[in-house]
């Protein structure tokens, strides 16, 4: 391909990105809407191109006027799915039925970055010769319904499952592995409306919504897949899960419970210690080290125990050198990662496509980068949706906690399904 270059200028005014209003009153073609409780929401309008990891290369970058302090040069994601090509080891990926791309990053014409913190408006316009034409997303309208139509698994099913990866746990081929289920709905009416409950009911770090014209990705993800700039990285899995009550001082009780489990500070070791591994694959030893373990982390319907990983790259990234090291998520497959991942692939009746996949932005150079781990997250076509929902399943899990344990998950997409 040959060498492109995107023309960017920066305008900046005081001013707001209100993620409730933009759901409320989407634009009429795609987008992208990163929307999470932090710093920044970001708002990316008509996509120019759609981008590989072979095509970032050819691509080159000239911005001028006052950006802001983050550079989301690209939009977009991987599916779980593209994982089992980064290993020969790995068995072939499942036939998939949806429209979603396995990885795509998106350049687009507008770019809107509102910083919470300082309270200014970053406005971007780019030129690049157009590979797409402009087209509607495929949001829906009208009043928005659901139906629930199957289960991958029952909870005896599911159990059955636990079992099986029991079973190879005492064969001393697995420590733990991420079990999941999905859930398929038919779906009416506006889908902006889903995210925008989706929104009120669960905030969340990671909320998002990519309205494409073939499917939408609706996300409201806890967790922190990876942070990159200025030459560090770092990742926060979570593991370990209680769920909320209304009251308070059971909730607390709850909360306390979760800090003490051995099961679930072991489960989360695991994962850390995995993940210390993966980014050594990238960075300079002996830097990589745990700034916090565990650390409790509160949302909506659960309690999560969380950890910080982080270390110093050993040089600027290259997309193909991040996804194998670090693709999958440990924290979404289990340990060892690639005798987890042939398990699951052996065990779930489904592919998991952009759910536990990543989502997010990255500059053009890979100098700087934030990507969820999308889990909370659902995805829709032609009137069909889906969800996943899962856990890390170790010796002493118990198969009726572990299916309970994916009902806390998911209760605030069924939630607002339901409504």
């Amino acid at each position: 391909m040959p060498s492109r270059c995107v023309t960017e200028h920066w305008a900046v005014r005081t001013g707001a990105l209100d993620p409730d209003g933009i759901l409320a009153q989407p634009p009429p073609g795609a987008f992208t809407l990163l929307h999470g409780d932090g710093r920044f929401v970001v708002l990316a309008e008509e996509p120019l191109a759609h981008l590989g990891a072979a095509d970032l290369a050819d691509l080159h970058w000239e911005r001028t006027g006052e950006a802001p302090p983050i550079r989301p040069d690209l939009l977009g994601f991987v599916t779980y799915e593209h994982g089992y090509g980064l290993d020969s080891t790995l068995p072939a990926p499942p036939f998939v039925q949806d429209p979603l791309p396995d990885l795509r990053f998106t350049v687009h014409r507008r770019l809107s970055v509102f910083d919470r913190t300082t309270g200014l408006l970053h406005e971007a316009e780019r030129n690049l010769p157009a590979e797409l034409e402009p087209a509607p997303h495929d949001l829906g309208h009208g009043a928005f319904a659901a139906r629930k139509k199957a289960d991958t698994d029952t909870a005896a099913g599911y159990a059955a499952k636990v079992a099986r990866i029991r079973e190879a746990i005492a064969a001393g081929s697995v420590y733990q592995v991420n079990l999941t289920r999905q859930e398929a709905w038919t779906v009416q009416g506006s889908l902006a409306a889903l995210a925008r409950r989706l929104h009120g009911l669960n905030p969340a770090p990671f909320s998002a919504l990519v309205a494409d014209p073939a499917f939408t990705l609706l996300s409201s993800s806890p967790e922190c897949f990876l942070r990159w700039d200025q030459g560090r990285i770092l990742t926060r899995p979570i593991k370990g899960t209680a769920p909320r009550h209304a009251d308070p001082r059971q909730d607390e009780t709850l909360a306390r419970e979760l800090l003490a489990s051995a099961k679930n500070r072991s489960e989360l070791a695991m994962i850390v210690d995995l993940l210390r591994n993966d980014l050594a694959r990238l960075c300079v030893l002996p830097s990589v080290g745990v700034a916090g373990f565990p650390m409790l982390e509160s949302y909506a319907n659960v309690h999560h125990l969380v950890a910080e990983i982080a270390g110093a790259l050993a040089g600027p990234p290259r997309l193909e050198a991040m996804l194998k090291a670090l693709f999958p998520g440990g924290s979404v497959t289990g340990c060892p990662k690639l005798a987890a991942m042939g398990l699951i692939r052996e065990l779930e009746a489904e592919p998991r496509r952009i759910y536990c996949g990543a989502l997010g932005w990255m500059a053009h150079d890979l100098s700087e980068g934030a990507w969820a781990l999308p889990i909370r997250t659902a995805w829709a076509w032609d009137g069909q949706l889906r969800f996943g929902v899962g856990g890390g399943v170790v010796w002493d899990s118990d198969p009726a906690a572990e299916y309970e344990e994916t009902v806390h998950k998911g209760r605030s997409l069924v939630a607002c399904l339901r409504s």
